[in-house]
């Protein structure tokens, strides 16, 4: 690649910058494909290497490493792909590695389309995807589902969604407008979806994961405290000495093409105590592929799972004896999760 008579890879630092400034103009595929070639003209320039695999990194964290990790995840996603994907056309929203799609194709799948909205994501499945040799069978493409379009995509709609857009808190990276989408305007009647079902679980808890600030270096900002996002995530007690109840589902979330998930709802619940200090909501994610294939990192569950608990704190704490129902509010709108102690 040549610019006045001079390579483009002449000056890493110059590279570098052409190619984020690609990313930002909405060029992000031509960023990569000059960073393959950078790799590919100059495999012994150790700067330039350097620079090119910092382009095609971007956008592909280390979490992927740890999701890759939740061996339970794994086997409940490949349990009811095995059991709906034979000779369906399928889209795998969000494809990340493609490893979902070419699950779908080992099952017999007739076709997957595999979308993921990030180019350098994106380029790595096709890659992946090229070297475990079913490239006839999926066929990638760099768009979030919401844009896809039923007829020039999907070649005329699809029978099977596939979806992983989890985050801790379910409803986070677009996954109901997503379905919803989906299921409106993308799926064939009868369409299957994997997984058909989550919920958001919930369960009154005593946790300090937080301490209020105060003073800092002689200054004080505890005002920072009322603008700071209460919900935090909980890795040290995974146990269940730290729940103060059974848990129950704070929202369901279904799945079907004629019953589409809204992009936003409410729900009050009543959770109950077992007695003692309570002094917010733990909350968590159950997916439900099938009445018999569910996965749930619930606390104390197992090690492996990559989404952690949650901890939603209540305005003040409370004393409870056991049987005491407390009221939660539940609402989710534009991806956001609102937890609340109701009244």
């Amino acid at each position: 690649m040549t610019q006045s008579g001079k390579s483009i890879f002449d000056d890493p630092a110059v590279f570098l910058s052409m190619a984020m400034s690609l990313k930002e103009s909405g060029s992000a595929d031509q960023a990569v494909k000059m960073a393959k070639a950078a790799l590919l003209e100059r495999p012994d320039d150790a700067e330039l290497n350097a620079v090119a695999r910092t382009v095609l990194s971007d956008g592909v964290h280390t979490y992927h490493q740890v999701m890759l990790a939740d061996i339970p995840r794994n086997v409940a996603y490949r349990e009811a792909i095995d059991r709906f994907s034979e000779g369906k056309t399928i889209l795998d929203i969000g494809t990340g590695t493609g490893l979902l799609a070419m699950m779908a194709v080992r099952a017999g799948a007739k076709h997957v389309y595999a979308c993921d909205r990030n180019a350098t994501k994106a380029d790595l499945a096709r890659d992946i995807i090229e070297a475990n040799g079913m490239s006839d069978k999926i066929t990638v493409i760099n768009k979030m589902s919401l844009d896809l379009d039923r007829d020039a995509d999907l070649g005329g709609g699809v029978d099977m969604v596939i979806s992983e857009l989890f985050s801790a808190n379910v409803v986070g990276e677009t996954l109901m407008q997503a379905l919803a989408h989906a299921a409106e305007e993308l799926t064939n009647p009868g369409a299957t979806f994997v997984p058909e079902r989550c919920a958001i679980m919930g369960a009154l808890a005593e946790c300090n994961a937080r301490p209020d600030v105060t003073d800092v270096e002689g200054f004080d900002l505890s005002l920072l405290n009322e603008r700071l996002k209460k919900d935090t995530m909980v890795s040290v007690p995974r146990g269940d000495k730290f729940q103060r109840g059974p848990a129950v589902s704070l929202y369901d979330c279904v799945f079907e093409p004629d019953r589409p998930a809204p992009n936003e709802d409410r729900q009050r619940t009543t959770l109950t105590s077992n007695g003692g200090t309570v002094n917010g909501v733990l909350q968590w994610l159950r997916i439900e592929f099938a009445e018999d294939i569910i996965y749930e990192n619930m606390p104390g569950g197992d090690p492996l799972s990559h989404w952690g608990l949650r901890f939603e704190p209540f305005l003040t704490p409370r004393e409870t004896e056991a049987g005491d129902g407390i009221e939660i509010g539940c609402m989710h709108a534009n991806g956001e999760l609102v937890i609340w102690e109701d009244g």
